[in-house]
């Protein structure tokens, strides 16, 4: 008799998510942007709250019905303090993400004494990005190593990106890319196998809205130049 009540009980729970669904895709698809789709409803701990994804790695919270949303962090509060939920997700979302890039489609300066490895999102025209390839041998010494993916912010096709196709199609990508951040130029190349649309489309899911956007490996998401010890205490926690 129990069993019989407890797989009832699961019909019915199960029936109401998927009516809530229904009503938060029909509801929610009104406000998405063009072109945007629902990838994937997902309760969240929150009671009538879901978790809506729609190609970004950050959630629109809605109501059970669709009727409401919050675009923001969601917070659990307990004996320790405050948590943030919503940083929790992005995190594993980003690092999700940059699964996705092959470790041979970037560009590496690896630390001999590597304590963090992050990924860099880089444009090779950027005043602060320039910086940071500067600093690259301290970057090292601290134990960073440093992983650029591409970013060129004035889109797919531009001067930017064309040079950043012929930096990773060269026979000495970490010398070209180091050219062209110091404002000198290269040879122009071409490959099939040239990553930079690819991570350019990535870097838009990840959210990025400037360059350089450095990400630890675990999705932890670091905006805009730090300084070598900076960083360092960054990716320590501190």
């Amino acid at each position: 008799m129990k069993n019989k009540f407890f797989i009832t009980l699961v019909f019915f729970i199960s029936l109401s998510i998927l009516s809530d669904q229904e009503s938060i895709i029909e509801q929610v698809s009104k406000i998405l942007p063009v072109d945007s789709e629902i990838e994937s409803i997902k309760q969240t701990d929150f009671p009538g709250i879901y978790k809506v994804y729609y190609g970004e790695v950050k959630p629109l919270y809605v109501s059970s019905d669709g009727n409401y949303f919050i675009f923001g962090d969601m917070y659990k509060i307990s004996q320790s303090g405050l948590t943030n939920l919503t940083e929790i997700d992005l995190n594993k979302n980003r690092a999700s993400v940059l699964n996705e890039i092959n470790s041979k489609e970037l560009i590496s300066f690896p630390s001999d004494d590597e304590l963090y490895s992050i990924i860099v999102f880089t444009d090779v025209d950027c005043g602060y990005c320039r910086k940071l390839h500067d600093e690259i041998e301290n970057y090292n010494a601290l134990g960073i190593s440093v992983n650029y993916a591409a970013y060129p912010r004035s889109g797919i096709g531009a001067e930017t990106f064309t040079k950043m196709v012929s930096a990773w199609c060269s026979k000495n990508p970490k010398e070209a890319l180091t050219k062209l951040k110091k404002g000198r130029k290269i040879d122009s190349e071409f490959c099939e196998s040239q990553p930079i649309a690819k991570h350019y489309a990535l870097g838009k899911k990840l959210g990025i809205s400037g360059t350089p956007s450095l990400f630890s490996d675990d999705g932890r998401l670091f905006p805009g130049y730090s300084s070598p010890e900076d960083l360092l205490n960054k990716l320590k926690g501190l």
